[in-house]
């Protein structure tokens, strides 16, 4: 039988995700402004085209800032798929569990390790996170931060290290 569960968390936006939305609609407005002002001066009815593709460009790039992050474990190997504005699926990691070298809840106690490449793909709220250290062919030295929910955490427990296990 095998052994699976999958996730899908929302990243929440931070100051930097407003910041650029705002900036978005800024522009956006600013340049229906100069286009709608360019049609009375010039008399060019064409250049309303222009307006209607910067409304659509806005809001394309408006709905980009909406991520999503998929986990799925099967029988021993996660999935990470970072997917933008419900369009687009990226995937990001595939890793075997059974290799982790560390594994737990994301605390304050835990070290930075400024040699390993770093896979974000929490929901940015800071609670319920957990990190997995390894060493991938891809990326070399890694770790991973995630917020998985109980199902998730309960499968990858199946696949770790017995000396990885949580109390569980």
């Amino acid at each position: 039988m095998d052994n699976f569960a999958e996730y899908m968390v929302k990243k929440q936006p931070d100051g930097r995700d407003k910041a650029k939305r705002m900036g978005i609609i800024l522009l956006a407005v600013l340049l229906c402004a100069v286009t709608i002002a360019a049609v009375f001066f010039t008399k060019i009815p064409f250049i309303l085209l222009i307006t209607c593709a910067l409304i659509y460009g806005a809001y394309f790039l408006l709905s980009s800032q909406s991520v999503e992050y998929e986990y799925a474990v099967t029988n021993g190997e996660m999935d990470v798929d970072k997917i933008v504005a419900r369009r687009k699926r990226v995937h990001l990691i595939t890793v075997d569990v059974s290799k982790f070298e560390a594994f737990g809840e994301m605390t304050d106690d835990v070290p930075d390790d400024e040699t390993r490449t770093l896979v974000l793909c929490s929901d940015n709220t800071g609670e319920r996170e957990y990190y997995a250290d390894l060493d991938t062919d891809d990326y070399g030295p890694t770790r991973i931060i995630f917020s998985p929910n109980e199902a998730v955490i309960d499968v990858l427990q199946e696949a770790l290290p017995r000396q990885l296990r949580l109390g569980h």
